[in-house]
């Protein structure tokens, strides 16, 4: 069965609905939540958003970003839920340990474009698409509905941030198209780089300044540490923390840009990036961890100086794969 026409039929025959997506969200899972969930109460569907961690500033420009809720502040009603959609996670462990707890006895479809998908759903449409985003572009298109200017510009802004603004190699003609139809139905897009990429607080900018001031390159691969220190030398807070590693891959040279996050106990959060070659996604699932060819990340336990060296090696046998590379053949 056509898989769009499988989640539909779903769709019509539910009243109430629970839409989630990973913690820490960004502009794909936080506008594929706001999209899907607008389309459907314009069909006369109830919905409950949920996220773990709620709506980073950056998207609070987004309309009805206020109403996705984090576990305290869901109603009393989410048990009256009849069908959970999960949004832009691989896994059901990205919704966090109460998340999890609420979607594990609830039928539930599963819609992302991560290639390392669980497919934990009891429909499981995972397409390795540029962004979840535009699997809801299509589905809301399939369900007969034009996207208003919130759907649209909800649509647009997870396909720009997880394109890079169109710089990564994900983009494909179809979703230049996606996108041109989003900009028809009245995405504003001034409005989605402005917030996106031009509304940095000065505590971010500090922080980058110490985190840039104490970075290394060798061997094809920069990489950098933030600390609870430098965030708080900058005034800065965990989500100025977004972001960096990606500044890190403009790095001339480099082929794979990490970042390393201390967080408590002794837990480094890893941030990876790539430019063209390197299967980064390979090098995460080693630890646990996952994502896409050119961005990915994972968790892993133990001192800085420590992870950093694991990571560093599993980096370069990942270098190490590709045609030309000193060590091939």
């Amino acid at each position: 069965m056509n898989r769009l026409k499988e989640i539909e039929n779903e769709i019509s025959r539910h009243k109430k609905f629970l839409i989630a997506s990973h913690r820490s969200p960004e502009a794909d899972a936080i506008g594929s939540q706001l999209g899907l969930g607008r389309a459907l109460r314009l069909r006369g569907k109830q919905t409950i958003l949920y996220n773990r961690d709620g709506v980073p500033k950056n998207l609070s420009f987004l309309k009805g970003s206020d109403s996705v809720l984090n576990y305290d502040e869901l109603p009393r009603e989410v048990t009256d839920v009849e069908l959970g959609i999960v949004l832009d996670c691989s896994n059901l462990e990205r919704l966090g340990d109460k998340g999890k707890r609420l979607f594990g006895g609830l039928p539930t479809i599963n819609i992302d474009h991560h290639k390392d998908n669980t497919n934990f759903g009891y429909i499981n449409y995972v397409k390795p698409v540029a962004a979840t985003t535009q699997i809801i572009a299509d589905l809301i298109d399939y369900m007969g509905l034009e996207p208003d200017e919130p759907i649209a510009t909800a649509l647009y802004a997870g396909i720009i941030a997880d394109t890079s603004s169109f710089q990564n190699e994900n983009v494909s003609a179809n979703l230049m198209a996606k996108a041109a139809d989003l900009l028809e139905s009245g995405a504003n897009a001034r409005s989605v780089i402005v917030n996106l990429y031009e509304r940095e607080p000065f505590s971010k900018l500090k922080l980058l300044g110490e985190v840039l001031s104490t970075a290394k390159f060798e061997d094809g691969i920069v990489w950098a540490e933030i600390t609870p220190e430098k965030i708080r030398r900058a005034g800065a807070t965990q989500e100025d923390t977004e972001g960096v590693v990606g500044k890190l891959r403009t790095t001339e040279g480099a082929e794979v840009a990490c970042l390393f996050k201390k967080l408590p106990e002794d837990t480094i959060k890893v941030s990876l990036r790539s430019k063209d070659g390197v299967d980064v996604c390979n090098v995460a699932r080693n630890f646990g961890g996952g994502g896409h060819k050119v961005a990915a990340g994972c968790m892993v336990d133990g001192r800085m100086e420590e992870v950093e060296e694991k990571l560093l090696k599993e980096i370069k046998k990942e270098m190490d794969k590709l045609p030309g590379s000193a060590n091939q053949g």
